[in-house]
């Protein structure tokens, strides 16, 4: 008898345990391309560098125009958004080339209003942004004679700015993230990560939001 009670207050406090965890971790993820109207699905995300992004790699500053884009399902209050992630460098400078070697996959997570002890809860309200997060993307980097291989592994690698905190108007992507080193001839000389930077303006879909 009291080795079954003792089982039944561990189940309680376990229950407890687990409310308090989902209380505390808002999950839901949902992207909307209009006020309050979930987008049909797959949604197709484009955005186009505004001017130029930049891998500030250990072997030089490279700089180059590009592209991101994804086909993703539209989420939900228990799954988060995800799917097939592309990305493009072109135009580079000073004669520094970025080939990709391998597209992964990309998933948004919605950014929530934090309470005032800067934790996020279930009840919480999304700002209509989100988190950006990158897998299995490779590109090779060539400069100066060096030569690098970069892959992204679960990396955080911008926000997303949602269409209602611009005004209306198309949504834009700020990439700003830490690309783990793999490889590639120059070996030592690659470092350890490549930071990625650069400003983009979603041009497809015309009204994105992360919510």
């Amino acid at each position: 008898m009291k080795y079954l009670k003792m089982l039944g207050l561990a189940a309680i406090a376990a229950g407890a345990l687990m409310a308090f965890a989902g209380a505390g971790t808002a999950s839901a993820t949902e992207l909307t391309c209009s006020a309050g109207v979930m987008c049909t699905a797959p949604t197709t995300i484009h955005a186009t560098s505004e001017g130029h992004a930049t891998l500030d790699s250990p072997i030089g500053n490279i700089s180059c125009e590009g592209t991101v884009s994804g086909e993703a399902n539209t989420g939900s209050s228990t799954t988060t958004v995800s799917g097939g992630g592309t990305v493009s460098f072109f135009n580079c400078t000073e004669g520094a080339t970025v080939h990709v070697l391998a597209n992964g996959t990309l998933e948004i997570h919605t950014e929530y209003t934090k309470e005032a002890d800067g934790h996020e809860t279930q009840n919480a309200a999304s700002t209509g942004n989100g988190t950006l997060t990158s897998t299995g993307t490779e590109v090779t980097v060539e400069f100066r004679g060096f030569h690098c291989i970069f892959r992204t592994k679960e990396t955080d690698i911008g926000t997303v700015t949602g269409s209602k905190n611009n005004a209306g108007k198309t949504a834009t992507l700020d990439i700003n993230g830490r690309i783990p080193a793999v490889g590639g001839r120059s070996g030592i000389f690659c470092g350890s990560t490549s930071p990625w930077t650069g400003s983009y303006l979603i041009t497809t879909p015309d009204y994105l939001d992360i919510d």
